[in-house]
């Protein structure tokens, strides 16, 4: 768990201060049930406001008694007709006297009212706090300017101390600080909760069904409070040992896996089968991304096509959550033909892919294209003319014409060699991959943080934008490629077949595609029936 919270109206220095989770103390600053922090402008004015009323109600009910003690020191002056009557209007009792004109107290108990009894007088009279560091009773209501307080949960585990459970949402509340405030809590406390946690929830991503809980103890002090934003976890914020102290921590809660096979046969489109067999519509996408290439949904399905999927169901509590992994796929028609694809991360790999039977990777060419472009400006071309030199000087890689400021993305897996302005290249990163390649891009208009040499990144990664520095006639992106020193098209790798798996693994992909054949094979062994009806390209939106 880590030490969080803090002392401070405000976000503002949250960093300072966090590591012993005590803050220099303000001299406004005063102790309350679970933070220790100084009070808002608007706080010491409603502080002041209830000092005075509990003053006024004081000051009333001292001069009351002082004037109950006044006539019953008089009283023996005065006899027979003689004898005032009380215009408070107090009965007088069967020897004629008057009853005391402070309830709850008889004759002998007038001289002994301490403050306490005083206080507690003026609290029931004035309607107003006794005390502003006093906390609130067990049965008392949390204070809330904004909205109802919620009631305690009878069933819900409370933690050890707690005598009390709130449970609220997020609701159509305008902020996470007025969230809050709707479950309950006082508005010191929202202050040291949101500082806490500002670094375990993205505000902005708060939603109405958001779970708020708190629990209490019997002097009302705030023992727990819990923020419930993911369904697999939640944020949980305890006082610490110290004063003022909150401690932080996001629990997983365990979530259940297990592989099923889902089969289904094409009779209008494949994206009503899937749904049909109860994948989700995402899974549409995966069949046409992995079998891109290879099949043609939109004109070469046909009605009576099967398929299967082994995917991971993720349940949580016994009860379905969401699909996970798809582990493999397969699909037979009449005019696709048979296929089947395999996901495979073996162990040292940064991620997984999707392979064929025989292992070869199904996402093309082990190189990306790195950037999403409008048309090949320039080929790969030894023998190029130069627009600018006009002369014949080799253009040793593939220009990618786009508007500046398009993302630019690591063609493969590598380190960064080189990251910054390089003559003619303009601002270049040049990355270093397997297998003794290298590429290169140049005239970036701006290189990504964090990319300098050294850095290890990923395929797909953000490491740049499309400019037009250096020697250029427009913004594009010029992307080479290098194996062993020298220069190749690099548009030869992007279009290639794919990779094979590495000898280490395909002893272990062999035995996991084994496996789940068999699971494809209990779903897929029935002939395909032969039929005319053709899904058609009507369909191929809703498929991909």
């Amino acid at each position: 768990m880590r030490p969080g919270g803090g002392t401070g109206p405000g976000t503002a220095g949250a960093e300072e201060g966090l590591g012993d989770g005590v803050e220099p103390r303000d001299p406004l600053a005063r102790p309350l049930p679970s933070v220790d922090m100084p009070l808002l402008r608007g706080q010491l004015r409603a502080a002041r406001a209830r000092r005075q009323a509990v003053l006024g109600t004081l000051a009333t009910v001292g001069l009351v008694a002082a004037v109950v003690l006044l006539v019953r020191a008089l009283m023996p002056l005065f006899s027979g007709d003689d004898a005032p009557t009380l215009a408070a209007g107090a009965p007088e009792s069967d020897a004629g006297e008057a009853e005391p004109a402070v309830p709850g107290f008889e004759d002998d108990e007038l001289g002994a009212i301490d403050d306490e009894a005083l206080l507690a007088m003026a609290a029931q009279t004035g309607g107003a706090d006794v005390s502003e560091g006093e906390a609130p009773g067990p049965d008392a209501p949390v204070p809330d300017a904004t909205g109802p307080v919620p009631a305690a949960s009878d069933d819900a585990p409370v933690t050890p101390g707690a005598v009390a459970r709130f449970e609220g949402t997020f609701g159509q509340a305008l902020g996470f600080r007025p969230a809050l405030l709707s479950a309950g809590l006082t508005e010191m406390e929202c202050v040291a909760i949101e500082r806490a946690v500002q670094d375990e929830l993205d505000f902005r991503r708060c939603r109405p069904e958001d779970a708020i809980l708190h629990e209490r103890d019997a002097e009302g002090e705030l023992l727990r409070f819990e923020y419930h934003d993911e369904p697999t976890s939640y944020v949980v914020v305890t006082r610490g040992e110290r004063l003022g102290e909150l401690l932080v921590e996001r629990i997983e809660r365990p979530v259940e896996t297990n592989q099923v096979v889902r089969s289904g046969t094409v009779r209008t489109s494949l994206g009503d089968a899937v749904a049909g067999a109860g994948l989700g519509r995402d899974v549409v996408g995966i069949f046409v991304e992995v079998f891109e290439g290879r099949i043609r949904f939109s004109s070469q399905a046909r009605a009576g096509d099967r398929f299967a999927a082994v995917i991971d169901e993720e349940r949580l509590d016994g009860r379905f959550l969401r699909w996970g992994q798809v582990r493999a796929l397969a699909y037979a028609g009449e005019r696709a033909g048979e296929h089947r694809a395999y996901w495979f991360q073996g162990r040292g790999q940064r991620r997984g892919d999707w392979h064929d039977p025989d292992g070869r990777s199904m996402s093309g060419g082990w190189l990306r294209v790195p950037c999403r472009y409008d048309r090949i400006s320039s080929p790969f071309d030894p023998r190029r003319m130069h627009p600018i030199l006009r002369r014949v000087v080799p253009h040793n890689g593939t220009d990618f014409a786009a508007s500046t400021g398009t993302p630019v993305w690591a063609a493969a897996d590598g380190e960064v060699t080189w990251a910054g302005p390089k003559g003619p290249n303009g601002n270049l990163v040049s990355v270093r991959h397997e297998g003794g390649y290298e590429s290169h891009y140049a005239h970036l208009h701006r290189i990504q943080r964090g990319i300098r040499p050294g850095v290890e990144v990923e395929q797909r990664q953000l490491i740049g934008t499309v400019g037009s520095t250096g020697r250029s006639t427009g913004p594009h992106l010029h992307f080479g490629l290098k194996r062993g020193g020298r220069f190749v098209n690099p548009m030869d790798a992007i279009n290639g077949p794919g990779r094979m798996l590495p000898a280490r693994h395909l002893g272990t992909f062999r035995r996991q595609a084994r496996a789940l054949s068999a699971q494809l094979d209990a779903r897929m062994t029935a002939p395909v029936p032969a039929a005319t009806e053709e899904v058609g390209a009507n369909a191929a939106p809703e498929e991909e």
